[in-house]
């Protein structure tokens, strides 16, 4: 059953979906270079829990092998 009286708020079209988007696009900030460490090492997490996935990434054209 769906609960229409719950707000979720929803991403405008074209509006950039995290904080670093926002300030890259509101600063013109191009050349800004930011790494999230954390989605980093969820990532090395899910590809150790998940070998075959990870070997499967790892082919996909443009990854480094």
């Amino acid at each position: 059953m769906k609960n229409e009286d719950v707000y979720t708020p929803g991403i405008a079209h074209g509006e950039p979906q995290d904080d670093i988007s926002a300030l890259r696009e509101a600063f013109s900030l191009q050349a800004f270079s930011y790494v999230d460490i954390a989605r980093e090492e969820r990532l090395k997490e899910i590809g150790a829990r998940w070998p075959l996935l990870a070997e499967t990434v790892a082919l996909l054209p443009g990854r480094p092998r």
